[in-house]
This record gives structure tokens, sequence and C-alpha cells, in this order.
């Protein structure tokens, strides 16, 4: 999964390698490389309240480029669309589970969670912290960003279902 042309000052996600965190994204900058090992400053995680971001050596594995904006409408994910949503200072990857309109009249999206047994499988989150799930594959030894194909994901939450 190594994405080698990456280089200083360049914006990436650092794919969670903790057990509970294989499904997030956290947004950083590489700031250094000592010899393959990138130095990372990371966007939203701070040392302390108030005090400055969080620099982390990362090993290139756990490296992916920011997936390339997609041009969507925030409001018009459906039931069934794969997610990324900006939750805990990263974006976690989910299923939209239902869509609704608050007491205040504001869309919201409900986002479930099959891998998380450590928090809450569904929460709520406004369109503007939701962006369409893609993921960065190996193909014919090039990579690319492929979004997941709706009647796929469709099956699997019928799998995830008939295992409760």
């Amino acid at each position: 999964m190594t994405f080698t042309a990456v280089k200083i000052g360049d914006f990436i996600e650092v794919i969670g390698h903790e057990p509970g965190y294989e499904h997030d994204y956290f947004e950083g900058e590489v700031i250094g490389d000592y010899d393959g090992i990138l130095k990372i400053r990371y966007e939203h995680f701070l040392v302390e309240k108030d005090g400055p971001y969080l620099v982390e050596m990362i090993h290139p594995d756990h490296v992916r480029p920011r997936p390339p904006y997609i041009d969507k409408d925030v409001n018009s994910f459906t039931k069934g669309d794969a997610v990324d949503v900006l939750w805990k200072d990263g974006w976690w990857q989910g299923i939209i589970h239902d869509v609704f309109d608050n007491m205040n009249n504001e869309m919201r999206y409900e986002v479930f969670f099959d891998y998380m047994p450590k928090y809450k499988k569904y929460d709520v989150f406004q369109p503007m912290n939701v962006r369409p799930h893609q993921d960065w594959f190996s193909v014919n030894n090039e990579r690319v960003w492929v979004s997941p194909v709706r009647e796929e994901i469709e099956e699997d939450v019928k799998v995830i279902w008939e295992r409760r």
C-alpha cells in the first residue's frame, strides 16, 4: 500500500494502524523524510488542549494521498451510500443508514459503522462532514482511486444484518 511519490510538503492521509482504527484516515502534512520514514504533522490532533499539533514518525505503508475531490452535492447521499465521515479528528468509513431532517429542518445522515466495537455503531452527522468513500488500490502496477459499487455495498450490508 506504499505511496512512493510522497515528498516533503505533501498533504496526505495517515491510515489508522492501531486496533480499532483500521478504517479511518487522519489528515496531515509530510514535514520530513528520514531514511524512508516520514515525519507527519497532523492537522486535527493537538498534543494537548491549545497546544501544538501532534508530530509523528510514520512508515510509508501507512500513508496515502488525499482522495480527489468528487463534485457531489453533500445533500444528495442516499441510504446505502459508502461514505467517509469527519469524526473524532479523522475520516471514518461508514454506510449511510438513514437520511432525515432534524427539528430545525436541517438534513442529517445516520451512518452505520460495522467495525467499531469501542464506539457506537451508529451516529448522526451534518452533510458538510460527509464525503464519498474512495479506496486507494493498485491496478496493473499503478495506484488508482476507486469508488465502491453500490450493489456490492448493499450486498455487504445484507450479510452484516444476516450475521446479527
